[in-house]
C-alpha cells in the first residue's frame, strides 16, 4: 500500500522536525547524566593562576654551586634532544649580554636547529642556557623562573609583588642572593659544556653575542671564566660575534679565542 500524503516518509519537513526534536532529547540526555557543574571538554582547559614557588635562598645557592647541579641539567637537556649526547653531533652553546643581543642569539639557535646543518650527517645541534632551542625550556630553567628572585629581591612592607598579585615571601631575599643564585646558574650552565663534549667526542662551539656588555655582568664574570678553564682542556672553541648579525657559518663575522675577547663596554 502506498504511504498517505501526511506519511513522515513522504514529507521532508515532518522528517526534518522529527530529527530535530530526536537530536534535542539526545542533547538534554547527554546533560543530565554529565551534571550541569561538568568541566570543560579538554581541548578548552580552564586558565589557571600562576602559583610562584617560595624557596629559601640559601638552599638555592646550596644546590646551584654544587657540580652536580651542571649534570642535572645536561640529562634534562638530553631527555628533550638525544643528539646532544651521541657520538659526532656538532653541539653550539650560545651565550650572551646586554641589550639587543638576545634577538640575534635566539636567530643563530634557529638558523642551526631548523637550516641545512640541522640534517647534515653528523648533525648540528644548538642550545642556549634557557633551553634546548627557543621553544623548548630545561625544567631547572622553569623552576628558576618560578622562582622569581629578582620580584622576591625588592619586597615592599614585606610583601612582593609578582605578575600584579601580592605575596607574603616566608624567605626574604636580598639582592645579592638573588644575583648569587642567577650567576650560580649561568656557570653551571656554561660547565654543562664538559659533559657535551665528552658524550659527542667534539668541542663545542660556544658563540657569544656580548657586544655592549659591562665587565660586571655575568658573562664577563662567570660564564667566560668558566668556559676558559674549558677551553685550556680543548673541550670548547670560543667565538665572539662582530656584530649582532653574524651568521655562524661565516667566520668572518667572528673573533676566535678567549685570548682575543673584546673589551667590556665603559
Amino acid at each position: 500500500m502506498a504511504p498517505s500524503p501526511d506519511s513522515p516518509l513522504e514529507n521532508p519537513r515532518i522528517l526534518l522536525l522529527a530529527g530535530i526534536v530526536f537530536l534535542a532529547c539526545i542533547l538534554a540526555a547527554s546533560f543530565l547524566l554529565s551534571g550541569a557543574s561538568s568541566t570543560a571538554p579538554a581541548s578548552c582547559p580552564a586558565a589557571s593562576s600562576h602559583e610562584p614557588v617560595f624557596v629559601d635562598p640559601v638552599e638555592k645557592l646550596r644546590q646551584v654551586r654544587d657540580p652536580a647541579y651542571t649534570q642535572q641539567i645536561f640529562s634534562e637537556a638530553v631527555a628533550y634532544e638525544p643528539l646532544l649526547a651521541t657520538p659526532g653531533t656538532q653541539v653550539h652553546m650560545g651565550f650572551y649580554s646586554a641589550k639587543g643581543n638576545h634577538g640575534s642569539l635566539l636567530r643563530l639557535l634557529d638558523t642551526v636547529n631548523e637550516g641545512p646543518a640541522a640534517r647534515e650527517n653528523p648533525p648540528n645541534r644548538a642550545i642556549w642556557a634557557m633551553g634546548i632551542n627557543g621553544y623548548y625550556p630545561y625544567p631547572s630553567w622553569e623552576r628558576m623562573m618560578n622562582e622569581h628572585w629578582y620580584e622576591r629581591a625588592f619586597p615592599v612592607n614585606g610583601s612582593v609583588l609578582i605578575f600584579g598579585e601580592s605575596y607574603r615571601d616566608p624567605y626574604p631575599v636580598t639582592f645579592e642572593q638573588a644575583n648569587a643564585i642567577w650567576a650560580g646558574y649561568s656557570e653551571r650552565f656554561a660547565m654543562m659544556a664538559e659533559p657535551v663534549a665528552k658524550a659527542t667526542g667534539k668541542p663545542v662551539k660556544i658563540w657569544c653575542f656580548v657586544g655592549g656588555a659591562k665587565a660586571n655582568r655575568i658573562f664577563y664574570t662567570i660564564e667566560l671564566p668558566a668556559l676558559k678553564k674549558l677551553e685550556e682542556k680543548g673541550l670548547v672553541e670560543i667565538y665572539f660575534a662582530k656584530s649582532q648579525d653574524a651568521e655562524w657559518n661565516n667566520m668572518a663575522d667572528w673573533i676566535k679565542g678567549s685570548a682575543n675577547t673584546p673589551a667590556p663596554a665603559a
